[in-house]
């Protein structure tokens, strides 16, 4: 081999070993990030991989749903500032009910209280997750209620598991840790003195006729679409508490099924509380798809039926 070519060779070797040096030296890698970020898997991929198609579309709506909740919002309030305004040119009332300010003073006094109400939400393991969603949207309803209420009642939203989907799911609501109810991930019995405590099912053989000062009612926050028909009413008898249902036929005459919302049973127990009779709270809280009418008073039960017996006599 001639000489020229020789050194030429060895200059060569040296270059090689030299720019091998300064990749080792951590100098230049951006080429041998490159080959090794396109070699390595996409972990998001791969996960999105394993998904049916129908779970990725709900996963994909979801957080579609989750970015536009903060601008619906921001519309929502332009909306209502706008009305408003319109509202003190116009001359006309601006307001319906009590004021942000008025509500945020008004706390419910768990010391005079006469009665509690408690809702039992250990059932993360019973329902599916978009009836989780449907629970959390009805106590919304009952925390709406409460707090617009002359005379707000004890609100409990008790055995919410820890990390659990009832717990995601009240997460989404800003704030909510700041509403006048209290939360625990306890169990009722654990809570309340088993004597005071009243578990409302409509299976139950007890009719509630009145709310007794003292007690704790407690509703089951289970939306199962009654797959899970008489587990209340199980649940009430393992523990050896009290139950009761509300009393429907005995005031109304129902063709379709009894079973009630969350936020209804809430709203008509509200409504009693405050003073109102059975009837009228009956017909007034379930929708009017049930077809509900009322029952005609063939005894005396109460002052409403007396009047009403009254009346046909007099007729």
């Amino acid at each position: 081999m001639p000489t020229d070519v020789k050194g030429a060779n060895d200059e060569l070797c040296l270059v090689t070993t030299s720019s091998l040096a300064v990749l080792d030296d951590g100098k230049d890698h951006a080429g041998l990030q490159s080959v090794s970020e396109a070699n390595e898997p996409n972990t998001s991929q791969s996960n999105n991989s394993e998904l049916s198609k129908r779970q990725r579309k709900k996963l994909l709506k979801l957080e579609n749903w989750e970015m536009k909740k903060k601008e619906k919002r921001q519309k929502e309030k332009e909306k209502m500032k706008a009305k408003r305004i319109e509202a003190i040119q116009q001359g006309l009332p601006i307001r319906n009910g009590p004021s942000r300010k008025e509500l945020k003073r008004r706390k419910v006094s768990y010391s005079n209280a006469t009665i509690e109400i408690v809702v039992d939400l250990s059932f993360d393991h019973m329902m599916i997750d978009k009836d989780v969603a449907k629970c959390v949207k009805q106590l919304l309803r009952i925390y709406t209620l409460n707090r617009r209420s002359e005379r707000p009642v004890p609100l409990h939203f008790v055995g919410i598991e820890k990390g659990g989907a009832v717990e995601r799911h009240l997460a989404r609501n800003d704030g909510y840790r700041h509403w006048d109810v209290r939360f625990s991930s306890e169990h009722f019995m654990q809570l309340f003195k088993p004597s005071t405590l009243v578990y409302l099912t409509s299976e139950s053989d007890q009719v509630l006729d009145r709310l007794e000062d003292g007690c704790v009612y407690v509703i089951g926050g289970l939306v199962d679409h009654n797959q899970h028909k008489g587990h209340c009413y199980q649940l009430a008898q393992q523990h050896g508490i009290r139950h009761a249902r509300l009393p429907l036929a005995e005031h109304l005459v129902i063709k379709t099924r009894t079973i009630l919302t969350i936020n209804q049973v809430f709203e008509v127990l509200l409504n009693v509380h405050m003073g109102k009779q059975w009837q009228p709270t009956l017909l007034e809280v379930l929708p009017a798809r049930k077809g509900v009418t009322p029952k005609p008073c063939d005894v005396t039960v109460g002052d409403e039926c007396m009047r009403t017996v009254e009346n046909e006599t007099k007729t």
